[in-house]
């Protein structure tokens, strides 16, 4: 009768609980555990899985009644490494990014200093994660060259881990989301191919992810040891989660009972971890401030900047646009392998995907109903969103794809609890079911069926882009250039590694040289005009950049000549899915002109054909026309003749040829000889 009262007076007292009730309902109370069986012996699968929830504080997985949620969270914990597994040993790609941050590791290594640029300078900070040098440092001193393969498979059991914390936020939020709910998220961050490549390709990117939803559900549940650790993880992760670590300070600030542990355990566990790096970077490179950052801030446009003078509709709008542009496509099935932008099937324009407009009104769903009905424990969730969204929107120039993993699977959370909050609308519980079985699966399963024929793209992009292009040309440049000389170009991680030379990469993330340059020209920034000016021996230059994105070529002609070609053929581009979204398919060398030269210069190595990643005939014809304006007649009949292969009935690229080769007039409306932004053209070529 004494525990029948005292539920009964909890009963009533619960519905006088006040909103800072709710916010530390965590600190005060344990989930209940599932009953003792008594002789009953709990499988293999299920004591793993609380037993790992017990040791990384994971309160709501280790005390769950919901067996068929351990049991679906081991199987897509397995899946998550089983996957990447196979992926590093099949695929073998290695993203461009790891090299750079890996031969660090392999210069400390061989005693040259953690840094990029030659022996003999000062180091350089040029990485911008501290992750990405410390977990590849240990295997390349016990042998240099083992470290990129090592961070690959840090992120094997990595993955695993992360799919469980996924499972506990969802646990959490709402008061626990329903199975098909918890299977959805669980599944996007076990078998999503960007949730998998760039960690798979020797990126940071896994652990960026673990750590953030680590740190997410301590702070849900304000647990302040593993909460300050994982902080100082964060910040050791990526130095934009700087963001993160503010929203879960804000978050502890807001309930005054929290207030003691957020000063005491959470701040100093927090500056313990990451305070210790901030010491040695500001002792060996001189400033904690990464040289990548001063390198982008100074070579990437602002984004904003055409919008300061703008009506508040206008930057809304504008963020948006950029949202479902940059972020969308990728939560729907689709392809980000070629390094530039994100191809998705099915989409409209070439981008808006019906799969990712579903999860971001889901999303918004959810959010919306977590804050209308105070669970305020999602609080940090719904801010991690909102502030990163308009992070990446605003004050993000290039938001490369490895950049968005953490964000995509906070929005998939949120779209979790908007399918129970959608749900949760029917009367008919049958329906409810059928309604979130229905979309969780639709969402999720095309998005696994693509896995496969994703990473047989990476592995075609490996061996015939990286291997037959990029690593070939940096061991060409290593066999040729003297320790004196540089090379120019935009790509700096194949180039740099393989060649060990001196790289004018733009922006300048290894070369104090290019940094030096764009800080002394603040209105000519650009990769022509650095190349123009500080004139490198060697140039390594996509053709896509000397035909369209160059304002200027003669002073290229004047100055270099081509002396190596680096291309894949027109057979294998036509085999490679998304083709048309990759900028590097072709490029070429060149070298400064000198007079012990033999001549003359082999003049058919000059780009005249369109890249054969290029296969629109109306895109090709643009380009033409616009090559024709220029002056550029010789390579404006190349495309017009390209086209025609695609398009044989092309009567406009017809009547071009045929007036280039009777040296008639051009009557044609070809347009102004303006240059092309790399944007503006992904965005043509899409």
């Amino acid at each position: 009768m004494t525990a029948k009262r005292a539920r009964k007076s909890a009963d009533a007292a619960g519905g006088k609980r006040s909103d800072a009730d709710d916010l530390t309902k965590s600190e005060n109370t344990v989930p209940t555990a599932p009953p003792e069986t008594g002789a009953v012996v709990a499988p293999v699968w299920e004591r793993a899985v609380r037993r790992l929830a017990a040791v990384f504080r994971l309160t709501d997985l280790k005390d769950t009644p919901r067996r068929d949620v351990l049991m679906w969270g081991c199987g897509m914990a397995v899946a998550a490494m089983l996957v990447r597994a196979l992926y590093i040993l099949l695929v073998r790609r290695t993203w461009e990014d790891a090299l750079i941050t890996c031969l660090h590791t392999e210069n400390f290594a061989m005693g040259y200093g953690l840094t990029h640029v030659r022996p003999g300078e000062p180091p350089l900070h040029g990485f911008t994660s501290p992750l990405s040098v410390l977990v590849p440092l240990p295997a390349d001193l016990l042998h240099p060259g083992w470290g990129v393969e090592f961070i690959k498979w840090v992120s094997v059991p990595v993955s695993g881990l992360t799919v469980l914390a996924v499972l506990a936020i969802g646990l959490r939020l709402g008061g626990g989301l329903s199975l098909p709910a918890l299977i959805m998220a669980a599944g996007y961050a076990a078998l999503d191919h960007h949730q998998i490549l760039w960690a798979a390709s020797g990126m940071e990117t896994q652990l960026v992810v673990a750590s953030l939803m680590f740190s997410m559900y301590y702070a849900m549940t304000w647990q302040p040891v593993p909460l300050g650790l994982s902080l100082g993880i964060c910040m050791l992760a990526r130095p934009d989660m700087a963001f993160w670590t503010v929203i879960a300070g804000l978050c502890g600030l807001a309930v005054r009972a929290r207030w003691k542990s957020l000063l005491t355990r959470v701040v100093p566990l927090a500056v313990a971890v990451y305070g210790p790096w901030i010491l040695f970077t500001l002792l060996y490179y001189g400033s904690p401030v990464p040289h990548t950052i001063i390198a982008k801030g100074l070579g990437y446009p602002s984004v904003t900047k055409p919008l300061r003078h703008s009506p508040p509709w206008t930057w809304i709008w504008f963020g948006i646009q950029r949202f479902l542009w940059k972020v969308q496509p990728m939560l729907a099935p689709s392809y980000s392998g070629h390094g530039t932008t994100v191809d998705v099937w099915p989409s409209i324009n070439g981008y808006l995907s019906p799969f990712g407009a579903l999860m971001c009104l889901l999303a918004l769903a959810g959010a919306a109903w977590l804050v209308r009905a105070r669970k305020w424990e999602a609080l940090p969730l719904v801010a991690y969103v909102l502030v990163y969204t308009g992070y990446f929107m605003y004050l993000v120039s290039i938001v490369f794809g490895w950049y968005k993993p953490p964000l995509l699977m906070a929005i998939v959370l949120l779209g979790a609890a908007g399918l129970d909050t959608v749900a949760r609308r029917l009367k008919s519980e049958e329906n409810a079911s059928l309604l979130r079985w229905g979309l969780a699966l639709g969402w999720l399963v095309p998005i696994v069926a693509i896995m496969p024929l994703n990473a047989y793209t990476d592995h075609q992009v490996q061996r015939y882009v990286e291997d037959d292009i990029r690593t070939r040309a940096g061991l060409w440049l290593r066999e040729r250039m003297k320790p004196d000389e540089a090379v120019g170009a935009e790509p700096l991680g194949y180039l740099g590694y393989y060649s060990r030379g001196n790289v004018y990469d733009w922006p300048g993330l290894n070369s104090r040289v290019v940094v030096a340059w764009s800080k002394a020209n603040p209105g000519r920034r650009s990769l022509e005009n650095m190349l123009r000016d500080l004139k490198p021996e060697y140039l390594f230059l996509r053709d896509l950049e000397y035909l369209y994105s160059f304002r200027d070529v003669e002073w290229l002609r004047r100055e270099y000549h081509p002396v190596a070609a680096f291309s894949m053929s027109d057979e294998v581009a036509g085999r490679i899915r998304w083709i048309r979204s990759s900028i590097d398919t072709q490029y070429r060398i060149y070298k400064r002109n000198r007079p012990e030269d033999p001549q003359p210069y082999d003049e058919s190595l000059w780009p005249v054909a369109p890249p054969v990643s290029l296969r629109q005939a109306g895109y090709i014809l643009d380009m033409g026309k616009r090559l024709l304006a220029q002056r550029r007649t010789r390579e404006a009949k190349a495309h017009f003749e390209r086209a025609l292969q695609f398009d044989p009935r092309n009567a406009e690229a017809r009547q071009l040829l045929e007036s280039l080769d009777r040296n008639a007039p051009i009557s044609a409306n070809v347009g102004a000889p303006s240059p092309i932004t790399l944007d503006d053209l992904l965005r043509r070529m899409r």
